[in-house]
């Protein structure tokens, strides 16, 4: 007869419950809150080996929008400052409705990000989701969100003096998130300038970190960037006077820009809160 579940398993399940997100004993163990149980002691407490008809049906919808963003992400490399490319939120989890569009987080080179915006909302064209239109409108389907924009100098996320149940979310987002492109190592130092969420997720911090080398070798702060400065600030100064009439709660600075429009249905639902 099986145990009684711990309680940080139960809350585990619940926060996925949320999502409609039901875990296997696997997805259990990785994700654990604040635990680091074994599989083994798990294995006896429950079996979930079920995966619901519409983790199924997401999966699907997620396949096709993988191509999509895969396609973008060899695009968007060829963006000399653009150190690395994540797909975040729904997508990262393969847990997409149909008519759900595609969030991504892009790393710059230090004083590069808002030049690097311009020559991402270029390249991305018409596949860019249109601002102001929300992410369930049937445009939207599809669709690139470059919701997050973080250069070298500005990688920690923000958490502090926020609710206990904020810090755990942005501690999923931050470990989901799903690298697309890597210039060098830069996913490995992501996660370590966000080593906090391992006390969240221990487990998840872990097994992600494990197989990620960062060689300080790998990146070389080239004096070209330091001449970039002004123009980045010039880029800065420009996009922040067009947005600005229209932004609700949006963070910008110049080297960060945290997008998400007030019509995205709660802030930082599929990707990072703020």
């Amino acid at each position: 007869m099986a145990s009684p579940l711990p309680s940080p398993l139960v809350d585990t399940l619940a926060y996925f419950a949320k999502y409609n997100y039901p875990l296997t004993d696997e997805e259990l163990w990785f994700w654990q809150h604040g635990t680091q149980i074994s599989k083994a002691e798990i294995a006896k407490s429950c079996k979930l080996k079920a995966v619901s008809s519409l983790r199924k049906q997401r999966k699907l919808f997620s396949e096709q929008k993988w191509l999509i963003a895969k396609r973008v992400g060899e695009r968007l490399q060829k963006i000399l400052f653009i150190e690395a490319i994540f797909v975040t939120g729904a997508l990262a989890m393969n847990n997409c409705p149909a008519d759900d569009d595609i969030d991504m987080m892009i790393i710059t080179a230090p004083h590069t990000l808002w030049l690097t915006r311009i020559l991402t909302l270029y390249s991305l064209g018409s596949l860019r989701r249109r601002s102001g239109l929300p992410h369930t409108h049937p445009l939207a389907s599809n669709k690139i969100c470059d919701n997050l924009y973080l250069d070298l100098n500005h990688l920690s996320i923000p958490y502090k003096l926020k609710a206990d149940s904020y810090q755990l979310y942005m501690a999923h987002e931050i470990l989901q998130a799903k690298c697309l492109f890597d210039r060098g190592g830069i996913h490995c130092l992501f996660l370590e300038f966000n080593s906090w969420a391992k006390s969240y997720l221990p487990v998840a911090y872990r097994e992600s970190l494990r197989p990620l080398r960062f060689s300080p070798k790998s990146y070389k702060l080239k004096a070209i960037n330091y001449l970039l400065w002004p123009l980045n600030l010039l880029a800065f100064v420009l996009q922040f006077a067009y947005m600005k009439p229209k932004m609700t709660s949006e963070k910008v600075g110049l080297g960060f820009a945290f997008f998400h429009p007030h019509t995205k249905t709660s802030q930082f639902e599929k990707h990072f809160r703020s």
